[in-house]
């Protein structure tokens, strides 16, 4: 790429439109808060710990799916329901166990279902094949499923499974913690999805009767919003640590919905971020201005649409972040890339737009092109496919650079800066100059290879990484994440004390688009 191929995006003239006569559409809330939290990376590899953390800063009580899924291909290895009264703070650990998986660990208070053991909860390897390392990085979501109603009259805690020699409380006020820190009382809400001598708690039974579950004490209109979250990896060993910011998505439900729209059984995977209940709308930003889309009509399937606009919101036709690898302050770089949509994408009978690559249940290799621009200006030559690869190298015969997992670690010194494994692509022996910052395209006009075949709104068609938006289309993939760097100071003051730093920057991005939406990078 030359450097005129990278420029900034430019504004569009445009601003956010009502749809069904009100504002309605899901968006990247750049406050920070919203209804669905996506962390695009956790490691308990290598001696690495994640410490990952939600708020509910609204004044309403929640209930939110908390979901942790390996890289490799978004499979869930735990799942839980959490209840948050207002003004709560929820904080767990991830760790490696003994045998080589990861597990959480709490000491904090809030109500979970199931309640997490004082020893932690170990994650599963039943989608994965029993791979115990694939559970020890990936990424996290938190989705609110619905909002407790504060004035409801105690449902839960008088049917079913309830204690009848104490006074009932409603489910708001049984996760409101008192004085001491401690929930009222967590158990009723685990008595309302457990069923005993024959017998289904309040909210047990209703999933099985009903679409969506769990409408006792809920709100009868959607109130959500209000959540926000930050990660920190720490290396305990290397005494390094850095943190992100949790991607925050507004408006992801529809209007119309209830406030039980997404509370399922724990054990369901569901909410996912294609549930029936988000919504079909997005408001993306093009140059600091809004764009509204609307999805409805433009795919054969709702489901579809429903991830064409979280897709739309997060798109990018090229990233751009900087890399240090200078030998004289042990310096390491890696890229974090997730695509927390591509599940949905790569595991049908064809690829769908626009993803181009279907999964074989560990890989889904999708290609892009890297560039490298030194501080004073001078370019990489470029991918030489001659030049060393990470294991595991992709098969393919081109200079493309192969993004091939959910959450992928362009490494670019010739160690990790996370000291991640597995899902590694390394780019080290592409770069002239040890500092500098560099791009990734998904533009299939800049790759070697040749894509494939997906599955557009009706028919089956070459792949063009394009999603219909609006009047027009977007061109990209839709991707998160951020850069870390580490540097290693062996003598400190001329002393011989060993020091470590660790930092985070979040990509930057441009999209490029035809029709209502153009725009240029």
């Amino acid at each position: 790429m030359s450097k005129k191929q990278v420029l900034p995006l430019a504004v569009a003239v445009a601003s956010a439109v009502t749809i069904d006569g009100a504002q309605s559409a899901l968006y990247v809330n750049g406050q920070g808060t919203g209804e669905t939290l996506i962390y695009p990376f956790y490691s308990a590899q290598n001696g690495n710990n994640t410490l990952i953390n939600v708020a509910n800063a609204s004044s309403g009580h929640k209930a939110v799916k908390v979901r942790i899924l390996e890289a490799q291909n978004s499979q869930e290895v735990l799942d839980f329901n959490l209840y948050l009264s207002p003004e709560d703070h929820f904080s767990f650990s991830i760790s490696a166990t003994e045998d080589g998986g990861a597990k959480i660990v709490t000491g904090d208070n809030s109500c979970s279902v199931p309640a997490i053991p004082a020893g932690g909860a170990e994650f599963s390897t039943l989608k994965i094949g029993g791979s115990l390392e694939r559970t020890q990085v990936g990424y996290v979501e938190i989705i609110e499923m619905g909002q407790l109603d504060a004035d409801s009259a105690p449902i839960i805690d008088t049917k079913g499974l309830a204690d009848a020699s104490r006074v009932a409380i409603n489910a708001a006020a049984a996760i409101t913690h008192g004085g001491d820190g401690v929930p009222a009382n967590c158990s009723i809400l685990v008595d309302a999805w457990s069923r005993y001598s024959g017998v289904d708690g309040i909210w047990l039974a209703e999933s099985k009767t009903t679409n969506l579950t769990g409408e006792s004490e809920f709100l009868a209109n959607w109130e959500g919003g209000g959540l926000y979250g930050y990660a920190t990896v720490i290396n305990v060993p290397e005494g390094t640590s850095f943190g992100y910011d949790a991607l925050a998505i507004a408006d992801h439900v529809a209007m119309g919905a209830t406030g039980s729209a997404m509370h399922y059984e724990p054990g369901d995977i569901r909410p996912s971020l294609g549930d029936t209940a988000l919504d079909t709308a997005a408001i993306i930003r093009v140059g600091g201005a809004a764009v509204s889309m609307d999805f409805d009509g433009d795919y054969a399937l709702e489901a579809t649409e429903r991830i064409q606009a979280l897709n739309a919101t997060i798109m990018a036709t090229e990233i751009y972040n900087d890399y240090v690898t200078d030998p004289d302050i042990a310096a390491s770089t890696d890229w974090i890339m997730t695509f927390p949509t591509k599940i949905f994408h790569v595991n049908a009978g064809t690829p769908i737009e626009p993803f181009s690559k279907l999964s074989n249940g560990q890989s889904a290799c999708e290609p892009s092109k890297i560039g490298a621009v030194n501080r004073e200006e001078g370019e990489s030559a470029g991918f030489d496919s001659s030049s060393p690869i990470f294991s595991p190298a992709p098969p393919d015969p081109s200079n493309d650079l192969l993004l091939c997992y959910e959450s992928t670690v362009v490494q670019f010194a010739e160690k990790s800066a996370l000291n991640a494994e597995n899902i590694v692509v390394g780019v080290n022996g592409l770069l002239d100059d040890d500092d500098g910052w560099a791009t990734i395209t998904f533009d299939p006009s800049f790759l070697d290879g040749v894509l494939g075949t997906c599955e557009g709104a009706t028919i089956k068609t070459p792949c063009t990484r394009e999603i219909d938006a609006g009047d027009g289309s977007l061109l990209g993939l839709p991707v998160v994440g951020f850069a870390v760097q580490k540097y290693v100071n062996g003598n400190v003051g001329g002393a011989g004390v060993l020091a470590n730093y660790s930092m985070a920057s979040e990509h930057r991005s441009c999209v490029a688009g035809s029709g209502t939406t153009a725009n240029t990078c």
